[in-house]
């Protein structure tokens, strides 16, 4: 009896068909888009290589300098907040 569920669910899943096919009266085959075809999938297949090339051939050239410019000074501005209550006997104000 399991048999026959596997087999009448086998021939379920081979007939299902998800995109079903064009029939054929409404294709028409010509030279004219068989050319453009392939001049479309030969420029995709050309650009595919062209850019794993230039994947394969890039490469990161790291250069370190030691800054020699002992005059110049540089200018950090930090923002601060310290979320403690005050301790003190005068009054305190939040700047």
């Amino acid at each position: 009896m399991r048999r026959l569920n596997r087999r009448k669910t086998l021939n379920l899943v081979k007939e299902l068909d998800a995109f079903p096919k064009v029939p054929d009266s409404y294709v028409e085959t010509s030279a004219s888009g068989g050319t453009v075809s392939l001049i479309a999938f030969t420029t995709m297949a050309l650009l595919t290589i062209m850019e794993f090339s230039v994947y394969q051939d890039t490469w990161m050239k790291y250069e370190y300098e030691v800054d020699k410019d002992f005059s110049s000074k540089l200018r950090i501005n930090i923002d601060i907040t310290v979320a403690m209550k005050c301790q003190c006997n005068i009054e305190c104000k939040t700047f």
